[in-house]
């Protein structure tokens, strides 16, 4: 029988181990690479979804210990499933059944706790590093899991998190080593979350969103980002600031380029802070998405963040987009 803490029915434990949120990016390694939108182009990030080995148990309290084990022997009880994708959704395994409910629980009301009888999958995966990897700070992320789970690398246990469709982020520089390592997870079906994740929605289980690592460089690079746009003058100045979390002893380049190519300013932020003016910006809305692209350059890394700038008001119970009333039709 498994033997872990009962973080599961813990309200005062949300996640062990994490990084702290921070807005979401991708860093690469120039503006051209940056350009591409495409994430899986960038020489920093390695997407570990695909097939990983899965076993489905029926109850927690069935679980054997030891999975999580650096030369644990995957045996028969194991198959493979996709990654991402919902347990339920493996027709050919049959793996428990998908569940609509709109108010009502699927389990007795008990909480924080949750049945015993809690349906739970093993997942386990290998990868590779290299020792270029191992240069760099690493931070393993899975974007979605419902409803939590524990996470163990080369059998070291490295975190827990619930909060299902939420990004979790592990700096695992501690956990790995150059060539093979292995990911091993549990993951249940209910936690103490589930009575606030109570939607009217299909509940469904396991690892549905991408899974991927960071490598993220040692010596200066961006944490974290905030920014906020004003227009003035009716809309034909515009004041942009930025607000930027560095680790290491670093300031950011920064560029920003219009819609139509042209740059705007560029410099470099004082203590990780940007302060733009600027004329006759052209502005974002549903009919014309126009998005301006402000590169944030420090070390060898490079962020891309696509701005769209927009005056957002009501006045008099009457919505505004850039001055123009604009209706929202609903359902």
């Amino acid at each position: 029988m498994l033997n872990i803490p009962k973080y599961y029915e813990d309200p005062k434990t949300l996640h062990i181990g994490c990084e702290e949120p921070h807005a979401y990016f991708i860093p690469y390694l120039n503006e051209e690479n940056a350009l591409t939108k495409s994430r899986e182009d960038s020489k920093y990030f390695q997407l570990l979804n695909g097939e990983w080995d899965f076993r489905f148990y029926n109850s927690i309290i069935d679980v054997e210990d030891g999975f999580y084990a650096a030369d644990y022997a995957i045996n028969d009880n194991y198959n493979k499933i996709k990654v991402p994708m919902n347990w339920q959704m493996d027709l050919d395994k049959g793996y428990d059944v998908p569940n609509y409910t709109n108010s009502d629980y699927p389990y007795p009301c008990d909480p924080p706790y949750v049945p015993d009888d809690n349906p739970c999958g093993i997942y386990i995966r290998d990868f590779e590093l290299d020792e270029n990897d191992l240069s760099r700070d690493l931070f393993l992320n899975f974007e979605g899991v419902d409803s939590c789970f524990y996470l163990w690398i080369n059998g070291k246990f490295v975190g827990y998190s619930q909060v299902s469709h939420m990004t979790s982020e592990f700096n695992i520089n501690e956990f790995v080593h150059t060539g093979a390592n292995r990911i091993a997870m549990l993951v249940l079906k209910w936690c103490d979350g589930s009575y606030l994740e109570d939607q009217d929605m299909w509940r469904m289980s396991g690892i549905f969103r991408d899974v991927y690592i960071l490598k993220r460089s040692r010596r200066g690079r961006i944490r974290d980002f905030y920014i906020t746009t004003e227009l003035k003058k009716k809309f034909t100045k515009c004041i942009l600031n930025a607000d930027i979390d560095i680790v290491g002893d670093r300031e950011v380049a920064y560029r920003l380029v219009s819609p139509h190519g042209e740059e705007i300013a560029s410099g470099e932020t004082v203590n990780g802070k940007i302060k733009l003016k600027f004329d006759n910006p052209i502005l974002w809305s549903d009919e014309s998405p126009m998005l301006y692209d402000l590169f944030l350059d420090v070390s060898d890394e490079v962020v891309l963040v696509k701005l769209g700038i927009k005056d957002l008001t009501i006045s008099k119970s009457v919505l505004y987009l850039n001055g123009q009333k604009i209706k929202l039709k609903g359902v």
